[in-house]
C-alpha cells in the first residue's frame, strides 16, 4: 500500500481507455485501500482532423471506434470498479498529423519504437505541462512500463520518470504476454531500473466485468470475446475467483 500518499490519489497514467483497467484491473482497491482512485487517459482526445482522414479505405486501421467511445468505455469500467475517470485530450498516435497534415505515423509498425529509452521522442511541452496541473504533489503514479514499445506508452513512461511524484509501474497487457520472464527482466534493466514486484490479490469477476466494458478494442485486437478472456485470465492468473494484479516498485513496498 502506498503509505506515502497520506491524502493523496493514486493516480494511474493509462496510455490509452483501456490500459490501466485491462493491466491493473481490480487490484489497485485492495492495494490502496484508503486512497482515492483516478484513470487518466493520455491519448484519447477528439483529433477530428485525423478521424476524418482515417475514413480512407486504406487507413481504416487507424480507428475501430471513435475516441469519444472509448471515453464513453472507460467511464463504464471506472464505475464499474469505483474509479474516477479523467482524460488529457491528447491525440492517440494513429491518429495524431504532423505539421505538413500527414499522419505523424504512416504505417502501424512505425508506432512501435525500439526499446532503447535514449531513442524515444521528448512529449510534447503542452502533455508534459497538462500533466503536471492535473496531478497534486501528494499523488501516487502508477505508470506503464512501455512493454511492447508502442509510441503511446513510451511516451507516458518518459512523462511519469520526470515527475516528483512517487512512482509505481505496471505491465501492459496484452503486451506482456509477448515477453518470457527472462526477456522480461532484460526490459527493465534497459530502463535502467531495478525494482520489486509485488501480487494483489483481487476480485476476477470485478476485473472481468470492468475488462470487457472496452467492447471496440476487444473486438479489434482478439476478435470477440472468448479469445480475450482467456487472454486476460493468463494475465492475471486467476484462481477461482480470484485474480492477481502485480505493481513494480523501486523500493520495498
Amino acid at each position: 500500500m502506498p503509505s506515502e500518499a497520506g491524502n493523496g490519489r493514486v493516480v494511474v497514467l493509462s496510455p490509452h481507455p483501456d490500459d490501466g483497467v485491462w493491466s491493473l484491473g481490480s487490484g489497485l482497491a485492495r492495494w490502496a485501500p484508503r486512497q482515492e482512485i483516478e484513470l487518466l487517459s493520455l491519448f484519447a482526445g477528439d483529433a477530428p482532423a485525423g478521424l476524418t482522414r482515417a475514413r480512407a479505405p486504406e487507413q481504416r486501421w487507424r480507428c475501430f471506434s471513435t475516441p469519444g467511445q472509448r471515453r464513453a468505455e472507460d467511464r463504464r469500467a471506472a464505475a464499474v470498479l469505483g474509479y474516477g475517470c479523467s482524460n488529457l485530450e491528447a491525440a492517440d498516435g494513429a491518429l495524431r498529423l504532423d505539421q505538413g497534415g500527414g499522419f505523424a505515423h504512416a504505417s502501424l509498425q512505425s508506432l512501435f519504437l525500439d526499446s532503447a529509452p535514449g531513442s524515444w521522442p521528448a512529449p510534447e511541452a503542452a502533455l508534459v505541462a497538462a500533466l503536471q496541473g492535473f496531478l497534486r504533489p501528494q499523488d501516487v503514479v502508477c505508470a506503464p512500463l512501455a512493454i511492447g514499445g508502442h509510441v503511446d506508452h513510451c511516451l507516458t513512461h518518459r512523462l511519469a520518470r520526470e515527475l516528483p511524484n512517487r512512482v509505481y509501474f505496471y505491465s501492459e497487457f496484452p503486451y506482456a504476454e509477448q515477453l518470457s520472464q527472462q526477456a522480461l527482466q532484460g526490459h527493465v534493466r534497459a530502463l535502467g531500473l531495478q525494482l520489486q514486484a509485488r501480487d494483489i490479490a483481487c476480485s476476477w469477476p470485478a476485473w472481468r466485468e470492468a475488462a470487457l466494458c472496452y467492447r471496440s478494442q476487444v473486438l479489434m485486437l482478439f476478435a470477440g470475446q472468448g479469445r480475450f478472456l482467456q487472454a486476460l485470465q493468463r494475465h492475471c492468473r486467476v484462481q477461482g475467483d480470484t485474480a492477481f494484479c502485480r505493481i513494480w516498485s523501486t523500493r520495498a513496498m
